[in-house]
């Protein structure tokens, strides 16, 4: 363990600080991930490929695994690479989303279409997947023959349901009538797409990685999937309130995209008739046909009609019963500065700004 990383845990163990336990893995987070970038092709299309690895996210998913290894008594080091792959996995996801959803901006940057041609997009993040699986061949083989396939099946299941996810994401997104999705419909699409991929999945997959049996894993989603929605609903909030400085990608484009979120789905169901209407032409429109004053007069109306603070109260709510769900679950587990950090990562969720 290097220096500057034993410094980093020491200070993260004495506050208890989430983004402290993060910053002191994710310098080797990014070496592992750079290990596995590919030799002997185009520098120009090296460039595209590494263009979200280099510019390197927040890393709270690969977070959320090293904390649970760690809670679980495993192999820090041992982490390092399932944690890359958790991470190599949001580069990738991120670069293909940000095409289909026409995003402008990433990691404070323009997103990688804005800068170089959409199908080198689409191929460079199938070249991110195509070495994904490279790593998780490794990581299994790594873990041995029972753990590796526990943590096979898992990241499996994880991508996979993702891929639904963004489907249920895409799908709500080209139903032009606002009116005709549930509150249960949003809560299907963030699960799938958001809830288990952000939180809940890195979470059992680093106490798979710790050696946890299948009965303790499969009590997880009880904090994980309301930490994983309430992650989410956070990111629709930011998206209203936030600045493209702030947040580091593009603003307001959730209403550009006519994505479905539960601060639609309140102001929908608590707008006057005539603001109703008027939030209905606007979402009919094609995202290059909604204006600068269209998206601002949207993200005014949730703010008069109290749905963000709608949003955040249920953001609010779902992560302290993640919270208690956590400490009712995890009596079985020793109280340390780590199950400190813990808890802290699940409060996170639904208090973070950026």
């Amino acid at each position: 363990m290097n220096d500057e990383r034993s410094a980093r845990i020491e200070t993260a163990l004495k506050t208890k600080d989430f983004k402290e336990f993060i910053k002191a893995y994710s310098d080797d987070v990014y070496s592992k991930e750079c290990e596995y970038m590919p030799n002997g092709i185009p520098d120009e299309f090296n460039e595209v490929v590494r263009s979200y690895v280099d510019r390197r996210g927040q890393y709270r998913r690969p977070g959320y695994l090293l904390i649970w290894t760690a809670l679980y008594g495993g192999n820090m080091d041992g982490a390092i690479l399932p944690a890359a792959i958790q991470q190599l996995s949001e580069d990738y996801f991120l670069m293909h989303d940000d095409l289909m959803d026409s995003n402008e901006v990433r990691r404070g940057k323009p997103s990688a279409q804005m800068l170089y041609d959409p199908a080198y997009v689409i191929d460079a993040g199938d070249t991110l997947h195509n070495i994904l699986w490279r790593m998780v061949h490794d990581a299994s083989t790594m873990l041995g023959a029972e753990k590796g396939k526990r943590y096979f099946d898992r990241i499996y299941d994880i991508m996979y349901t993702t891929h639904i996810g963004q489907y249920y994401d895409l799908s709500l997104a080209r139903e032009p009538d606002i009116t005709k999705f549930t509150r249960e419909d949003y809560f299907k699409s963030i699960y799938a797409k958001a809830g288990y991929y952000s939180v809940a999945g890195p979470m059992q997959c680093g106490a798979i990685i710790g050696g946890t049996s299948e009965e303790e894993l499969s009590k997880m989603p009880e904090y994980g999937v309301p930490a994983g929605n309430a992650f989410q609903i956070t990111d629709d909030i930011l998206d209203c309130i936030s600045t493209v400085g702030e947040l580091g990608k593009s603003i307001g484009n959730d209403v550009r995209e006519g994505a479905k979120t539960l601060i639609l789905w309140h102001a929908v169901h608590n707008a006057p008739t005539t603001t109703l209407n008027r939030m209905k032409s606007i979402y009919k429109l094609p995202r290059k046909q909604k204006s600068k004053e269209d998206v601002e007069w949207v993200l005014n109306t949730f703010n008069e009609l109290g749905s963000i603070k709608y949003a955040q109260a249920e953001a609010l709510r779902l992560c302290d019963e993640a919270v208690e769900k956590f400490k009712k679950l995890s009596t079985n587990i020793p109280d340390s500065p780590i199950k400190e950090i813990a808890l802290s990562s699940i409060a996170h969720t639904a208090k973070r700004s950026k």
